[in-house]
């Protein structure tokens, strides 16, 4: 079992691996239909940690997303922390170019928003 999505011109890869219980979403995320393509994702996540107890690990590596994508990926964070809420240790990786103030912000403010999750702002550059 697993789920991937190649990257496109709108969407970002997402990489659902259950041999490494990780979730990896990168790219650009401005999808023509914003809803329809997060909520696949959410389907699949959904239907893993049903499948699967363990500890789990996303990490999200977007250099840009729309309003729009901003709103899916905070619905997101919150099924994350729900489920971390029932036990499940989950941690949040988010990768922000060290000079982009606004990605950086709203991942803070994700960040505040979230009781469970253990979360961690990153660089992207730092990334091995």
């Amino acid at each position: 079992m697993g789920f991937t999505l190649d990257a496109t011109a709108r969407t970002p890869a997402i990489i659902l691996d259950d041999k490494t219980a990780s979730l990896t979403i990168s790219g650009e995320s401005y999808p023509e239909d914003v809803p329809l393509f997060y909520e696949a994702l959410t389907e699949q996540i959904t239907s893993y940690f049903s499948a699967h107890d363990e500890a789990f690990t996303v990490n999200i590596k977007l250099t840009y997303f729309n309003s729009s994508s901003a709103r899916a990926l905070m619905e997101l964070l919150d099924l994350l922390d729900a489920e971390s809420a029932k036990g499940r240790s989950i941690t949040v990786n988010w990768y922000c170019d060290p000079d982009d103030d606004i990605t950086r912000e709203f991942a803070e403010d994700i960040s505040a928003d979230v009781a469970h999750v253990q979360l961690t702002i990153m660089d992207l550059e730092a990334e091995a």
